[in-house]
């Protein structure tokens, strides 16, 4: 598909404008086309649709799944339009979509948009329909059994849903409305409930009694009561769905890894290997033509058995390759008598990460490219397994979510209202949403123009050493959108390249207003409230670090680290600390004992690279770009690097060693200056050059070949400039001055849609597997 014409087609705005786009409202109907009658059947390897009264033929799945919120809404609001469900339709056709699935009812629209996009296509796009109960609610219950009523009564909607023959009334958390569009002849199948927690799956089967199940539609042929429970709970919906309308159609249920019906001794978390919930303990009667089949949600990172068991990781895929995750797929598909679909797989483009995989399919930091790569191929991993089909997760990126690692230092209350790229979870649409007017990180001056600016106040030491344009600071440029700060740091001149060994760039960032902080790498100099320093020594040697105290990887895993929190919690003048996010916490494999230990990545480790998706050198990842033409270097850091909890009312986390991380400050600006030095080697620390010095009028112009004098700093170029501290015997006497920058708030995110690079790849995939 062209990315860039169906970017062109969308428009940008709180609601995301479709100007130039005709689609049809939620009043018309559309040509008055006939409908076929479908009808669905499982087969032993696959799935079946017949035509009117036309034979059956395959039906190949290679699908989406499809949530319920986008920005600035949780699922519950049901806020997607008309207009977004037809032009994402019209995309996912153009990648060659088959299959769209969704977790629970969607408003009215989603059907009205499905029934109009499939009227009169060769090609139409099948539902796969779930109904969703919330895992707090299992939790809670214990019991399964005692959900049973409000779980029958919501497939049961899903049902009426489907045939546009219900209203239903609006309730707290869930979609309304009018369902008057009829698309059970576009509906594959039902995948009921959720991915089982399994305490849920041990206490239903614990305070219940064994035994199976016998049932109009399905049996249960296990003794166990969880299976018990799920047949009925089909059973049920599938005689609704007989007596109302006459109609069946293929069914399963939710499963997951940690409730296969494998053994996994490689485990090491028991609770991601305690019990089972086995698909092929519920048998079609012989009234239940359609038949059932299995679904399981499969990434390739967690749980950890993926990467520890030997079986797994040295499995040779169809490539000729090492691959565990095809080790693991080959090993279910096997494991079970009924066709199975893969109906979640994928990846994130998130610049943070969350887990590993042993052959590199973590979870997150992905460019887009990389993300597309991983899909295509865990897609044939799939097919090649003999698996019915896949669902990939996601269509969309959902900026709601949340990830185990990260999810404290986000204020949850307001995640959907900015776009954290640090969090995975958000980040596995092919569909990505694009702050409204933000910089694209590729040396545009024009997209500036609004930018907050500062200048030196007074002129840069010069060495003559034939870098000293590159050194000299002209204007600093500070904005910021849903997902970043943006700085842009202009120079006099940058030749053809910046001379890393000979010129190395600092910014301090402010939110906290703690007061004197002296600088990191020997530039022999403080700077008011800094809390975040950040180093440009070239691209493989920048990085954001953190004032220790302010570091919340200290404060929740310092210990685990090994890490001296005493250091942290009272740190030593010039020193601040790499920032770091946990992907592992330790764990001991039980079958040899190997202990595999706490592990981290440097997260405040910045790439170089070209952020503008229109180019050809994009990369999704990039976080500084460097435009000699435009003698400009741009930074664009997300608001989760810099502690801030929820950016669009502008608060941040407070002082966590005292108030935990529960507590928002609000903050009204952002202390923000640059600087330039010359390096003294590879660990970025400041060679000793005489350079500004608190002078009549700060920022003034150093003799580089005087003698060293108070005051005086190994800074070259410095915007707004140098002043004088009240350091004292207890530190330099020379202070960084800063800029303020109000960074703006907002109720309504704004966005614009764009297909990722990963969906070239998807459409690429699917393409080969038609």
């Amino acid at each position: 598909m062209n990315r860039r014409s169906f970017l062109a087609s969308v428009g940008t705005g709180a609601a995301v404008g479709t100007a130039g786009c005709a689609f049809l409202d939620d009043g018309r109907s559309g040509p008055n086309i006939a409908v076929p009658d479908r009808r669905f059947r499982v087969v032993d390897d696959g799935f079946e649709v017949a035509v009117d009264d036309g034979p059956f033929e395959p039906l190949a799945v290679r699908g989406v799944n499809l949530g319920m919120a986008n920005p600035g809404h949780f699922p519950g609001e049901a806020a997607i339009t008309r207009e977004e469900y037809d032009r994402w339709f019209g995309a996912m056709g153009e990648l060659g979509v088959t299959v769209v699935r969704v977790y629970t009812v969607h408003p009215p629209a989603f059907y009205r948009a499905l029934a109009e996009h499939n009227r009169g296509n060769p090609d139409p796009i099948y539902l796969v329909h779930g109904n969703w109960i919330g895992e707090e609610h299992l939790r809670e219950a214990g019991d399964a059994f005692t959900l049973a009523d409000p779980f029958d009564r919501s497939f049961r909607q899903v049902i009426d849903a489907v045939h546009g023959a219900t209203t239903i009334a609006p309730e707290p958390g869930h979609a309304s409305g009018t369902y008057d569009a009829d698309v059970s002849d576009y509906t594959l199948g039902y995948v009921i409930g959720i991915e089982w927690p399994p305490a849920v799956v041990i206490e239903t089967n614990r305070v219940n009694d064994a035994g199976g199940y016998a049932g109009s539609y399905l049996d249960s042929v296990a003794d166990r009561p969880f299976e018990r429970w799920l047949a009925e709970r089909l059973d049920r919906g599938i005689a609704y769905e007989t007596d109302e309308y006459g109609d069946q159609r293929p069914t399963a249920f939710t499963n997951w890894v940690t409730t296969d019906p494998l053994d996994h001794p490689y485990e090491p978390f028991e609770m991601e290997d305690a019990v089972s919930v086995d698909p092929d303990a519920l048998v079609p009667t012989d009234a239940y033509e359609a038949g059932t089949f299995a679904a399981y949600h499969v990434y390739p990172y967690y749980p950890p058995l993926l990467n520890e068991t030997p079986e797994y990781a040295e499995y040779v895929d169809h490539r000729g390759e090492p691959n565990s995750y095809a080790g693991y797929l080959n090993d279910l598909v096997g494991s079970t008598d009924i066709p199975l679909v893969v109906a979640e797989f994928g990846v994130p483009s998130s610049r943070g990460i969350a887990q590993r995989d042993v052959h590199g399919r973590d979870q997150g930091r992905h460019t887009e490219r990389e993300q597309g790569e991983i899909l295509a191929a865990s897609y044939e991993d799939v097919q090649e397994s003999g698996a019915a089909g896949g669902i990939l997760f996601s269509w969309h990126d959902e900026w709601f979510k949340r990830t185990w690692n990260l999810e404290a230092l986000s204020d949850p209350n307001r995640r959907p209202h900015w776009s954290n790229v640090q969090t995975p979870e958000q980040r596995f649409g092919l569909l990505a949403f694009d702050p409204a007017d933000a910089v694209p990180l590729d040396g545009s001056p024009e997209a500036w123009t609004d930018a907050t600016v500062a200048e030196p106040r007074g002129e840069s030491t010069r060495l003559d050493d034939g870098v000293d344009p590159a050194r000299e600071l002209t204007a600093l440029r500070v904005t910021s959108d849903e997902a970043y700060l943006s700085i842009r740091l202009e120079c006099a001149d940058l030749g053809s390249g910046v001379d890393w060994d000979r010129v190395n760039y600092l910014l301090t960032l402010g939110l906290t207003d703690r007061g004197e902080v002296v600088l990191p790498y020997d530039v022999d100099a403080t700077s008011r409230g800094a809390d975040f320093v950040v180093r440009l020594g070239g691209p493989d040697d920048s990085r954001v670090t953190v004032y220790p105290r302010y570091d919340t990887f200290a404060y929740r895993y310092g210990a685990e680290a090994g890490l001296d929190l005493a250091a942290y919690r009272d740190p030593e003048p010039g020193w601040f600390a790499p920032l770091r996010i946990v992907i592992n916490r330790g764990y001991t494999v039980p079958p040899t004992g190997e202990r595999i230990p706490f592990e981290s990545v440097e997260t405040g480790r910045l790439r170089y690279g070209n952020g503008n998706p229109a180019s050809s050198a994009y990369d999704s990842l990039a976080d500084v770009h460097v435009s000699p033409p435009e003698d400009a270097i741009e930074v664009r850091l997300p608001w989760q690097l810099l502690n801030v909890a929820d950016p669009s009312r502008r608060r941040r986390l407070g002082d966590v060693w005292t108030d935990g991380l529960d507590r928002y400050e609000p903050f009204e600006t952002i202390d923000v200056a640059a600087a330039s030095y010359v390096p003294a080697g590879g660990d970025g620390d400041a060679a000793s050059v005489s350079g500004l010095r608190v002078g009549a009028g700060a920022g003034a112009r150093a003799d580089a070949e005087a003698g060293t004098e108070a005051g005086e700093t190994n800074l070259t170029g410095a915007i707004p400039g140098i002043d004088e501290t009240g350091g004292g015997s207890a530190g330099p006497d020379a202070r960084l001055d800063t800029t303020a920058y109000t960074p703006p708030t907002w109720d309504v995110p704004r966005y614009t849609e764009r297909l990722k690079e990963s969906a070239d790849a998807v459409a690429d995939v699917f393409d080969r597997y038609a």
